[in-house]
């Protein structure tokens, strides 16, 4: 399995993952928390509910209070680059000497997984030190208190990056499950992007409720540690519930089908 895991990650190591993902992701923490600052307290529908208040971002976690806005943004990024990571193994025929290699197809498919969550915790990681890096440049600009900020910041860093790591790695095993039943990054993409912009958020203006369940709903509020909404422990055991189905299916999927290409 480390082989596998080893091989993976030899692939993946090229700028395209590095600064269109990990760096994406470091980008989109640290606009998130400069709209999060700018748009204090004007909470609105869809995305601006998310939006900290005055007092939040004054709080001993409020560095992070506005990371949050990115979570699904985040979230699409990781699904990209785990959908181009399994569909381009398809598209360049690389399949079949992977599987040559390696006939047990399951170790194939969870040591490219592995390598995936390497890259999105680095991701991850980086977005929760962009999140913290601009929110020290933001704080005095937008005259937001920092007395509190001194308390557990660590320990605030370390809970900010498990929680965002936990709703990225979710985010990745949709995408790559989706590219693995269509062979294709770009279907995977414009489904993860269509789902997040335009249908969920059909199915929350007709229910409320829907949005404490639904995909983006339930790995917002993990990525956020629980909203009031729906609690961390809520949201911790559906995207565990989204992740193993995710998994299994992705395995199923990868032992019967038939490599002829």
């Amino acid at each position: 399995m480390l082989r596998v895991v080893k091989s993976e990650l030899i692939r993946l190591n090229r700028p395209s993952f590095m600064i269109g993902g990990v760096g994406a992701m470091a980008l989109f923490g640290s606009i998130a928390t400069v709209i999060g600052f700018a748009a204090a307290g004007k909470a609105g529908p869809g995305p601006g509910q998310y939006i900290p208040t005055v007092a939040a971002l004054a709080g001993s976690d409020g560095f992070t209070a506005g990371l949050m806005l990115a979570a699904n943004l985040i979230g699409i990024v990781v699904l990209s680059f785990w959908a181009i990571a399994v569909a381009s193994d398809y598209s360049t025929g690389f399949i079949r000497l992977l599987a040559q290699a390696e006939p047990r197809r399951w170790r194939l498919l969870v040591g490219k997984a592995l390598a995936l969550v390497l890259y999105t915790l680095a991701g991850a990681l980086a977005a929760t030190l962009a999140a913290y890096g601009t929110a020290l440049v933001c704080a005095p600009i937008f005259d937001v208190s920092t007395a509190a900020w001194g308390t557990d910041t660590l320990v605030t860093l370390a809970e900010t990056f498990r929680n965002l790591s936990l709703s990225a790695v979710v985010w990745g095993v949709i995408g790559l499950l989706i590219a693995l039943l269509t062979r294709s990054s770009g279907v995977a993409i414009a489904v993860g992007v269509g789902y997040v912009v335009i249908f969920e958020n059909m199915i929350v203006a007709v229910s409320q409720d829907a949005g404490t369940w639904l995909l983006g709903g339930t790995l917002t509020a993990l990525a956020a540690g629980g909203t009031s909404a729906i609690s961390f422990e809520s949201a911790l055991q559906l995207g565990a519930a989204y992740l193993v189905a995710g998994i299994l299916i992705a395995i199923a999927v990868m032992h019967f089908r038939e490599i002829t290409y």
